[in-house]
This record gives C-alpha cells, sequence and structure tokens, in this order.
C-alpha cells in the first residue's frame, strides 16, 4: 500500500506497524495473509495473449469500488504499452467491463464476499500461466485515476450524457438506492439503528428505514415535477423493485447481471441527474450522467468524492456534483437537482465560457 506500508508474520498474525488506527487497511490485509484456503476454485482464461512480455493488472478485490476502480487501470496499459500485452485478473462480476484491447482476461468465480480470503487455486494457476511468458510485469493499480481521461464507453458499451447537448434530452432524474445505507428523515433514526442491532433486530428497523427512504423519495418527485412537469423519473439499486412503480420506472433489482448493468448505464447516461446515497454504487452513474446529487453520511466524510466519477477538469466540477447530508429534507434535494437543470446554461456561459483565453487580444 504506498500511503501505508504493511507487513506481517504469518505465523504470529503481527502487523508491522501494527496500527490500529487505519484498521480498514490493516485488518482486511491481516485475514488475507492468514486465510489460505485450499478450496477448488474455476478460473476462466478469455482470450489467447500471442506476446511474449506481459503486464499483469490485479483486479480482485472483496469490495466492488476497489475492483472496479483497479480496473479503470487498464486504459492506461491498452493505449500506452502496445508492445505489451496485457491481463487482467478479475472477478466475475466485472467480465463484462473488460476493455477491447486486452491480451487476456483471467476470471476467477468466486462472489465478492469470498475474496476477503487467498486461494491457493488462484496462485497456481497464475503461476502456471507465468511459464508461457519472456517477461512479465505487475501493474501499478492507482484507486483512484483522472476520471476525465477516462473513456467509460470503452468498459460498459455505452456512451455518456453529452453535456453539449444538456438541453436536447428531456428532462431525466434518477435515484440510485441501496439497501444497506439509507436516507434518513432525522438522526434519531440512526440512533435506533444502532440500538436494534444491538439487539439482533437489524432487519426489522432496516425494513422501516427502506420505507421512509421510499418515501423521501416520493416527496423529492413531487417537489420536482412541480418545477419541471415534464420530467422523467429512474430508480435503480440492488434491492426489491414496485414501491415506487407509480412514480418512477423502477428498475431495482435483487440479482445482478451484466444485461441488468449495461441497461442501468443506459439510463444512466440519459440522466440529467443522479440522486444517489454514498457508495460504490455510484460509480458508475456519475460516469455516464450529467450531474449528481449525493447524499453522504457523517461517518464517511473522509471518503468524500471517491466515489464520484468526475467528468470535468474546470469550474462544472463544483456546479455538478452536490453533497446532502443523511438527514437533508426532499425540498433541499430537490432544489439543488432542479437548480443544476435550469441553471446550467448560465454556469456555462459564465463559468466556462467567459475565461481569457490565448486567443483573445
Amino acid at each position: 500500500m504506498i500511503d501505508h506500508p504493511l507487513a506481517i508474520n504469518t505465523q504470529s498474525k503481527k502487523l508491522y506497524p501494527d496500527d490500529w488506527a487505519n484498521w480498514w487497511q490493516s485488518t482486511p490485509f491481516r485475514h488475507f495473509c492468514t486465510n489460505l484456503r485450499k478450496d477448488e476454485v474455476s478460473i476462466r482464461k478469455v482470450g489467447n495473449a500471442e506476446y511474449r512480455k506481459v503486464i499483469i493488472l490485479n483486479a480482485i478485490d472483496y469490495l466492488y469500488g476497489h475492483s472496479l476502480l483497479k480496473l479503470y487501470n487498464a486504459l492506461h496499459y491498452i493505449d500506452n504499452y502496445k508492445d505489451t500485452g496485457l491481463i487482467v485478473l478479475i472477478p466475475a462480476i466485472f467480465e463484462w467491463l473488460v476493455p477491447k484491447g486486452c491480451a487476456e482476461a483471467w476470471v476467477v468465480d468466486l462472489g465478492l464476499g469470498r475474496l476477503r480470503d487467498s486461494y491457493e487455486a488462484i496462485d497456481k494457476f497464475v503461476a502456471s500461466q507465468l511459464e508461457r511468458f519472456d517477461e512479465v510485469s505487475i501493474s501499478t493499480t492507482f484507486n483512484h485515476p483522472d476520471f476525465t481521461k477516462i473513456d467509460i464507453s470503452r468498459f460498459t458499451g455505452v456512451q455518456p450524457f453529452d453535456v453539449d447537448k444538456f438541453y436536447d434530452y428531456p428532462p431525466c432524474f434518477t435515484f440510485a438506492l441501496r439497501e444497506d445505507r439509507w436516507w434518513m428523515k432525522s438522526p434519531l433514526r440512526n440512533s435506533a439503528l444502532y440500538v436494534a442491532r444491538k439487539l439482533k433486530l437489524g432487519n426489522l428497523i432496516g425494513k422501516l428505514l427502506i420505507a421512509e427512504q421510499d418515501n423521501l423519495v416520493k416527496r423529492t418527485i413531487r417537489l420536482i415535477k412541480r418545477a419541471i412537469p415534464n420530467a422523467q423519473f429512474y430508480v435503480t439499486g440492488l434491492g426489491k423493485a414496485g414501491s415506487l412503480k407509480n412514480w418512477a420506472s423502477d428498475q431495482r433489482t435483487t440479482r445482478m447481471t451484466p444485461e441488468v448493468e449495461r441497461e442501468w448505464c443506459r439510463i444512466y447516461a440519459k440522466s440529467h441527474v443522479i440522486i444517489g446515497i454514498h457508495g460504490s454504487n455510484m460509480l458508475l452513474p456519475t460516469a455516464h450522467a450529467a450531474a449528481c446529487v449525493e447524499v453522504l453520511m457523517a461517518e464517511r466524510d473522509r471518503n468524500v468524492v471517491q466515489d464520484l466519477s468526475v467528468r470535468y477538469n474546470d469550474r462544472r466540477q463544483l456546479f455538478f456534483y452536490r453533497l446532502v447530508d443523511q438527514y437533508a429534507p426532499p425540498s433541499s434535494v430537490a432544489t439543488k437537482a432542479v437548480g443544476i437543470y435550469r441553471n446550467y446554461e448560465n454556469c456555462y456561459r459564465n463559468m466556462v465560457l467567459n475565461q481569457y483565453r490565448p486567443s483573445f487580444r
């Protein structure tokens, strides 16, 4: 790890340094290094590299966002190392995102949750494949690339929202929801959630929070429609669909497939604004949509912007990416979403076009 080097004694399980201030790094690292499984693992080789020199990009991780962000590094190697083949090692859930130009993909058929552990089968597979090549390098995989230089369509096959045609599209707002994190009505809900989990009643209060979140979404839709009567609305995310079917096109599902994710990306790509809960579920939406309003929990403040695929390198970064706290009222969310749609022309004229350029005299 670049910012926090770690070593481990695999016998005593002691970390060096044993720094619990960074438990979110050290705990998974310790677990991975001390939990070697001997299960059989299906690993598929997709493609057939004709290179003698290869670079291996390891995108294996137990967290969705971490794997996706690592995979984004692929374009750097495809575009800048023409004489070297790129091989990506990925969880099966990301196979559909492998960009053209990769020499091979080594697809590990394990769910993300099972990738907390290390697997002897993966080590043996990789070792056996290395014998095919004269020279093998391991890629650097930066977790937070410059999204202004990433063509997301090379991964998803979906062209993102064209902001140069901002008002050519019907006004469209999409909610990216989760059922493990919630937009809440008040801080009391978080207190109740804490107590309920201690009493092992988390599932019960979770259902109540989902219903409350749905109600906040309905109120937000009502306010946006009052300001923009012809607005279209969609809902995406992992969860049970149907509760918002009378308010929006509810595209939620409890089972992810490449077809589902690609269809969601098409929805994001026609959305002026994504309204969603902070987390890796916002990476693909913001990579395709024009803008977002994100609900950010206080405990995630240190992770601010990590989940946003910021598409702009000028002051539109501030205009298009708005944050509200976890208890923001629907009026605040709706005001920001409507403001983005209504005020973009003015923002572009004054904050982007109205600047000194070398061609000016």
